[in-house]
């Protein structure tokens, strides 16, 4: 299982993810809510994440009921996650590939923040 699908792994992605200069930098003016579903596991796991101007300012395990408050909710095997966060693959390749699947959300609304999407899933491995 992914570490941003774990309490400890998502406190420490959060640590990293606001200690990021990068990070900052990609998702600045970003104001937003995801909820990331690892969709190979039963039941599904879930993370929220809360963008706000190039901050995370929460990120906690969440549950279905997180679902229709979300910007955006995004599913994908552990397989797919583990390679995103490993950047051998992008968020949008794996979207294009069918891997990611875009389950809420405007695609046309989130294709702006793809640099911040990429370096968000990147401060997973670290």
């Amino acid at each position: 299982m992914p570490s941003l699908f774990t309490p400890g792994g998502i406190a420490r992605w959060q640590a990293h993810l606001n200690g990021s200069a990068v990070f900052a930098e990609a998702a600045a003016g970003w104001v937003g809510t995801l909820v990331l579903v690892a969709s190979d596991v039963e039941p599904p796991s879930h993370t929220l994440v809360r963008v706000d101007d190039g901050r995370c300012t929460e990120a906690r395990t969440a549950d279905v009921a997180d679902r229709d408050p979300a910007d955006f909710v995004l599913a994908a095997t552990t397989t797919t996650w583990l390679a995103l966060i490993a950047a051998r693959t992008t968020p949008t390749m794996a979207a294009m590939t069918g891997r990611l699947h875009l389950e809420k959300g405007d695609l046309f609304a989130l294709i702006p923040h793809a640099k911040a999407a990429a370096e968000l899933l990147a401060a997973a491995a670290d």
